[in-house]
C-alpha cells in the first residue's frame, strides 16, 4: 500500500495476521474504528506504565503521541482494564474493535501488555526513506548504520506518517499463549554485550511475546556479574588477554576482552524487563565452565592452576574442585549474592560439559567419593555421581530461598534433584526422560533452536559462525511436545527456548542477525498450538515483520524470502533409490529421513545440521545396499562434509564389500585417507574408490572416522563424520 497519496477515504488500514498469530479474530462490517493524534488511552489503576508503552509504539510507527488519563465510565477512544474473571488462563487477552472504542482487556497485566503487542504489531508502517540506508547482510565485523537507542521513545526513525490517521477493522480478536515458559537466551561470556544492547535485546523479547530471559553470566572465557564478596571475579576473571582467531584452535589475537555488569546495573536492568513483563533468568554455570573463576582462586581447582581466564572456544578439562569444601562455600556465596540481586522465581546452575579427569586424579575428589560412599554402577562412574552431589547441594542452597534450580540436561546423569527444571539442549532425549520421571522440562535442542548456527548455506556471504545450518524452516518445525510422551507427562513440558551463544558474535549488530527472524518461527511455537501451522502463510506475515525490524533499525537476515536449495542431484547409478540399511544409526540429532537419505540422488549442500547429512561419532558408518539384481561395478563413491572448528573431520578410512545372498560379504577394496589439517579449507568433498571389477547384488560400504588430533581442542575426542549421497558404479 502506498501511503504518501492517502486521503481520508484511503486512510491505511490495520492487518491482524500477525506474528505470533492470533487464536481467534473475528471481523464484522462495521464502520472501522479511526486512530489519530486526537485518540485518547484510558487505563485502569496499575496499567499506566502499559498505557505509555502503547504510546510509545504509536509515536513510534505513526508518529504522534497518544494522551492518556485514568479509566472513565464508557470512553471513546482505547481502554486497557484487567478482567480476571473472563479468562480461565493467564497472559491471555481480548481485544474488542468498535467504530467508538478500542477495549483491550487482559487475564492480567502481561495479558494487556501482549494484547498491545498484537495492536502494536497490526499497525501500518510507514515507507522507509530510501536515500537513508537500511538492512543489510552482513559478512563484516563493522558496526551497524544505526545506532540502536535504548527505548521506543528515543528511537530515531526513516520517516513517519506523521498526523496521518490510519484504520482499525472491527471485530474481537481473543488470544493466549501455549506455554507458560517462553524464552531467549543471551551468552555475554564468550563476548561481552554492553547494557545498552541488552535492553534493546529485551524489546526484541517483548515484540515477540516473550517472558524468561536466560542471561548466561559465568563462562571459562569471562565472568560478568559483581560478587560484592569475592571482588577478583571482575577485577581478574572478567577479562581475558586474547581471543582465538576464527576456526583455526590454535591462533590466537593480542586484543584484551572483556568487561561485566554491577548489580546496580543488573538491577536496573531487572526493572527494565520487568517492566515488559518479562523475568531475567540468572545463570552461574557449574561445577565445570569456571576456569575466569579459577583464574581469580586457584586454590578452588583440582590442580591449584596456575589458571587463565580461557582464550579458546570448548570445554575446558579445568573445573571447580569438588572435594574442597572451600570450593563448596564459595559456590554457595555467590549463589547467595546473585540470588540477593536476581528476584527470579528461577535460578540457572549450570551442569553441562563438566569433564571428570581432574577429579579421577584428584586426592579431595576421590577422598569425598569415599566419604560420600559413592559407588559407580552400569550406567554412571562415581565421578558423575559426584556432580549430582555439588548439583543437589547447590539446588538444596536454593530452594532455601524459595527459587527453583535449571539446569542443562546432564544433571540427569546421576542423581538429580526431584524439584529440578531440566533444559534439554542435547536434543529432545534429555527433555523425555525427564518428563517421564516427573521433572519440568524447557525444550532448546541445539538441532533447532541453537541460533548461533548459520542461517544459509552460502556461508561465504555470511558473517562468520560457529558452524552448523538453522535455516528458519527447521526452526518452524520444531515439536516440542515429544509423541513419545503420554498426555500427562507432555504437561511436564512447561516451555521453549533457543539459545544465542557468542564465540564468533563480537558485536550486537550481529546478535541481532543471529536472533531475527529465526524469533519470529520461535514464537509462534511458544505461543500457539505446535500441530496448527502453515509455513508458508507464516513466511508472508514475515514481510509485514520485516517492516517492523526496519522501522527500529534491527538487523535481520532475509533468507527466508529467497529460498534456498538444499541439494543438488547427481546422476543416477546403481545405488540411487535401491533399499538401504544400516547396521548402526546415526546419531538421533542427526538421522532426519534416514538410511535412504545416503542414496536418493540428491546430494546435501552447506552445513551438517541441514537435514541432508547423517552424522556418526565414536562409530563407523556401515551401510548395505541391495542392488536388487547382480550386477557389475568396480567403482564407490560418496561425499563427506569437513568443518573442523565443529569437530567434523574426513573419514580416515574406506572399506567396500559386495555380497550375493546379503550375510556373507567379502572385501573388495580399502582406501585409508590423510587428515584434513587446519591449512585445508573446509567444505564438501568427494572420495572414490575403485577396484577390480565384481559383480553382486549387496554392496557393504564401511566408512570410519579420526580421532581428533592434538592441535584440536577437543584432543582425544572422536571427530565427527558426516556423509550423503553414496554412488556404486
Amino acid at each position: 500500500m502506498a501511503f504518501a497519496a492517502c486521503t481520508k477515504e484511503q486512510l491505511p488500514v490495520a492487518d491482524y495476521d500477525i506474528i505470533p498469530q492470533p487464536k481467534e479474530v473475528q471481523l464484522n462490517e462495521e464502520k472501522p474504528f479511526e486512530l489519530g493524534p486526537k485518540t485518547l488511552v484510558y487505563y485502569e489503576s496499575g496499567l499506566q506504565r502499559e498505557a505509555q508503552f502503547l504510546s510509545e509504539y504509536v509515536n513510534d510507527i505513526m508518529g504522534y503521541v497518544l494522551q492518556m488519563q485514568e479509566y472513565q465510565s464508557q470512553p471513546d477512544g482505547i481502554v486497557l482494564k484487567v478482567v480476571p474473571e473472563d479468562f480461565d488462563q493467564a497472559e491471555a487477552y481480548e481485544i474488542n474493535i468498535t467504530p467508538k472504542q478500542v477495549t483491550i482487556k487482559g487475564a492480567d497485566a502481561a495479558g494487556v501488555f501482549y494484547g498491545i503487542q498484537t495492536l502494536r504489531k497490526s499497525l501500518p508502517i510507514s515507507p522507509i526513506d530510501s536515500s537513508q540506508p537500511t538492512n543489510q547482510r552482513r559478512n563484516d565485523m563493522g558496526e551497524p548504520n544505526s545506532q540502536l537507542s535504548t527505548s521506543n521513545s528515543q528511537l530515531t526513525l526513516n520517516s513517519k506518517l506523521s498526523t496521518l490517521n490510519s484504520q482499525l477493522p472491527c471485530g474481537t480478536i481473543k488470544d493466549y499463549p501455549h506455554f507458560a515458559y517462553r524464552g531467549m537466551h543471551l551468552d555475554p561470556c564468550r563476548h561481552f554485550i554492553p547494557l545498552d544492547s541488552v535492553k534493546v535485546y529485551i524489546d526484541m523479547l517483548a515484540m515477540h511475546n516473550m517472558n524468561q530471559f536466560h542471561f548466561h553470566l559465568s563462562d571459562d572465557q569471562g565472568w560478568r556479574i559483581e560478587i560484592k564478596k569475592y571482588p577478583e571475579l571482575t577485577e581478574i576473571g572478567a577479562y581475558r588477554n586474547g581471543t582465538v582467531i576464527g576456526h583455526n584452535g590454535n591462533l590466537y589475537d593480542t586484543i584484551r576482552h572483556g568487561g561485566f555488569y554491577t548489580q546496580d546495573e543488573l538491577r536496573d536492568l531487572i526493572e527494565y524487563a520487568a517492566e515488559r513483563h518479562i523475568n531475567i533468568i540468572p545463570e552461574i554455570d557449574l561445577p565445570g565452565h569456571m576456569q575466569a573463576a579459577l583464574a581469580c582462586y586457584p586454590h578452588l581447582g583440582c590442580t591449584g592452576g596456575p589458571y587463565e581466564v580461557w582464550k579458546r572456544w570448548g570445554v575446558s578439562e579445568d573445573v571447580l574442585c569438588a572435594g574442597n569444601e572451600e570450593t563448596m562455600l564459595f559456590v554457595e556465596d555467590v549463589l547467595n549474592e546473585v540470588m540477593d540481586v536476581f528476584p527470579s522465581p528461577y535460578i540457572h546452575i549450570g551442569g553441562d560439559e563438566c569433564p571428570k579427569v581432574r577429579w579421577e586424579k584428584c586426592p579431595k575428589c576421590q577422598a569425598k567419593i569415599k566419604e560420600l560412599g559413592i559407588k559407580k554402577d552400569d550406567k554412571y562412574s562415581a565421578e558423575d555421581y559426584l556432580q549430582s552431589y555439588v548439583m543437589n547441594r547447590m539446588a538444596k542452597v536454593v530452594e532455601a530461598r524459595g527459587r527453583r534450580v535449571i539446569g542443562w540436561d546432564e544433571i540427569l546423569d546421576g542423581n538429580v534433584s526431584e524439584t529440578a527444571i531440566i533444559m534439554s539442549w542435547r536434543g529432545t532425549e534429555g527433555g523425555i526422560e525427564a518428563a517421564r520421571k516427573g521433572h519440568d522440562v524447557i525444550m532448546a535442542p541445539s538441532s533447532h533452536l541453537y541460533f548461533d548456527y548459520y542461517q544459509s548455506e552460502d556461508i561465504a556471504s555470511e558473517p562468520m559462525c560457529i558452524g552448523g545450518y538453522l535455516p528458519v524452516e527447521r526452526v518452524y518445525e520444531f515439536q516440542p511436545l515429544p509423541e513419545e510422551l503420554t498426555p500427562e507427562q507432555q504437561k511436564h513440558i512447561i516451555g521453549v527456548q533457543a539459545n544465542i551463544w557468542t564465540e564468533y558474535i563480537a558485536h550486537f549488530w550481529h546478535v541481532q542477525y543471529m536472533a531475527l527472524p529465526r524469533m519470529e518461527a520461535l514464537t509462534e511455537i511458544q505461543w500457539n498450538n505446535p500441530q496448527e501451522r502453515d509455513f508458508d502463510a507464516f513466511v508472508e506475515r514475515c514481510r509485514h515483520m520485516a517492516q517492523l525490524y526496519e522501522l527500529y533499525h534491527y538487523t535481520y537476515a532475509d533468507h527466508i524470502f529467497n529460498p534456498q536449495v538444499w541439494a543438488d542431484t547427481v546422476e543416477a547409478n546403481l545405488a540411487t533409490h535401491k533399499p538401504i540399511s544400516l547396521r548402526q544409526q546415526p546419531a538421533e540429532k542427526y538421522t532426519y529421513e534416514g538410511a535412504s537419505l545416503l542414496n536418493d540422488g540428491n546430494l546435501g549442500r552447506g552445513a551438517y545440521n541441514s537435514g541432508r547429512w547423517l552424522g556418526f561419532c565414536g562409530y563407523p558408518l556401515d551401510a548395505i545396499i541391495d542392488l536388487e539384481q547382480p550386477a557389475e561395478m568396480q567403482h564407490v563413491r560418496f561425499h563427506a562434509l569437513v568443518n573442523k572448528g565443529a569437530w567434523i573431520y574426513n573419514p580416515s578410512q574406506v572399506k567396500v564389500l559386495v555380497s550375493d545372498d546379503g550375510e556373507t560379504f567379502r572385501e573388495v577394496a580399502q582406501k585409508d585417507i590423510p587428515i584434513s589439517t587446519w591449512e585445508d579449507r573446509d567444505g564438501i568433498f568427494a572420495y572414490e574408490v575403485g577396484f577390480e571389477p565384481v559383480t553382486a547384488k549387496f554392496v557393504e560400504v564401511i566408512i570410519t572416522g579420526y580421532d581428533l588430533p592434538e592441535d584440536h581442542s577437543g584432543f582425544g575426542n572422536p571427530a565427527w563424520i558426516f556423509v550423503d549421497e553414496i554412488e556404486v558404479e
